[in-house]
């Protein structure tokens, strides 16, 4: 159990996924505060969970225990900003960032002080309660720290820690970047299935089945291979499918489009250092 005060800076769909877990859990809701300059997204949190909602960034922080910064990468530099006057004189706080490609050092040089950090990189489908994070600690994060942030993140889906900052850019091209790899899969197979003769909502139905039954069934087993093996009858139908896929070098554009992704996260991640610079 999370025995905490917790202030979410940033109230949108992670922060509302992430609240609705904790609540779900029966974290008590006036543990939590979220800000926001967003009227609208506070009542809403207000209404749904009775959690505290401020747009005060001074108030909601002044007795936080656990600050969560559910923020967009481009408002992070001004926030910090912000938050290292709204911080001085109060105790050390204990922060965990969501921000896609912000690194941790970047956070400790703009509030201008060796804070425990805990990285977050979930994606998307943590809006429903299944989604996939991967977590870095910075080394002044404690063992209860570690144990509380994976705690927190395991009420939108599976945790898993990194031991390298760096691996955030390839957990940003897998996960991150990943459901937008199986949309677009789905979104083919749904056209091909209609240029076949299906109409749109038999396509729909059949492929979007199709992916949530092959991925529960990975998951249970964890030998996609074989999986994969035991559809693919030798020279049968599927054996012809797979066969038109690898002589397109599938399994190599997914590897080029992973690698595309990683380095661009690099580039994104020294702009912002840029912009923070400039700031200063």
């Amino acid at each position: 159990m999370i025995n905490a005060q917790m202030c979410f800076i940033g109230g949108g769909n992670m922060a509302n996924s992430i609240i609705s877990g904790l609540i779900s859990d029966n974290i008590d809701a006036s543990s939590i505060t979220v800000v926001d300059p967003n009227e609208a997204k506070l009542n809403f949190l207000n209404q749904h969970y009775h959690v505290n909602v401020t747009e005060s960034l001074e108030k909601g922080v002044r007795s936080a225990d656990i600050i969560l910064l559910c923020v967009k990468p481009q408002v992070m530099g001004e926030l910090l900003i912000h938050l290292k006057h709204v911080l001085e004189g109060q105790k050390t706080p204990f922060l965990i960032s969501i921000a896609a490609g912000v690194p941790i050092d970047a956070i400790m040089t703009q509030l201008g002080q060796q804070v425990p950090i805990v990285r977050a990189m979930p994606n998307t489908p943590s809006i429903i309660g299944c989604g996939a994070t991967a977590l870095y600690a910075s080394e002044q994060v404690s063992r209860q720290q570690r144990e509380i942030s994976e705690q927190i993140m395991r009420k939108v889906g599976v945790v898993t820690w990194v031991q390298n900052e760096q691996m955030m850019d390839v957990v940003t091209a897998i996960s991150g970047s990943g459901p937008a790899y199986f949309f677009y899969m789905i979104e083919a197979l749904i056209a091909s299935a209609k240029e076949a003769g299906l109409t749109d909502k038999q396509a729909t139905l059949l492929v979007t089945q199709t992916a949530f039954g092959a991925s529960k069934m990975a998951l249970e087993s964890h030998d996609i291979h074989t999986l994969r093996q035991n559809v693919t009858s030798k020279k049968g139908a599927t054996d012809a499918a797979i066969a038109t896929l690898e002589s397109h070098d599938f399994a190599e554009s997914i590897a080029k489009a992973v690698q595309a992704n990683i380095a661009r996260s690099k580039e994104l991640a020294k702009l912002f250092d840029k912009a923070l610079t400039h700031q200063n």
